[in-house]
């Protein structure tokens, strides 16, 4: 991975992995990936904490500053590339117990992200019982949030 430091002080590194790591500092403590096949929504993401913690309230000062200021720029991010009038974010730990926080499009035009019908949508693909994004569209929004985060 070649680091990046980004103009909004974000340093960002692009993994082979579709991952790439972002941090205030070079220790790059989070991971943002896209969410995995099936996505629910193209530029669906994941910001994951690197190291075992289960619970928000596991995180360091440091880490809870950063989670706050990194959700912030990557929201930003996928409102950019996804053309989305807002970006949810969602914080369980219930399936994967990580903190991790997951960074959905919401647009206007699409009353299945509107409000909660966004975690019923993430639940029907998730059962096979709607179809995902199309995968290509969803790695290419990706590649764009990230290149919104490196600019």
């Amino acid at each position: 991975m070649n680091p990046t430091v980004t103009a909004v002080g974000l340093h960002v590194s692009l993994g082979e992995d579709a991952r790439i790591s972002v941090a205030h500092d070079a220790s790059a403590p989070w991971t943002l990936r896209a969410h995995p096949a099936p996505a629910p929504i193209a530029g669906w993401c994941v910001l994951e904490l690197t190291r075992k913690a289960a619970t928000l309230d596991q995180l360091t000062a440091k880490e809870s500053q950063e989670f706050g200021l990194i959700l912030s720029k990557v929201s930003a991010a996928v409102r950019e590339a996804t053309k989305c009038e807002r970006a949810y974010v969602t914080c369980f730990a219930e399936a994967y117990r990580q903190v991790h926080a997951h960074i959905a499009p919401r647009h206007e035009s699409d009353a299945r992200t509107q409000g909660w019908a966004v975690a019923d949508l993430y639940r029907q693909v998730q059962s096979g019982s709607m179809a995902p994004a199309d995968q290509a569209a969803h790695e290419k929004t990706f590649q764009l949030i990230t290149q919104h985060l490196s600019a």
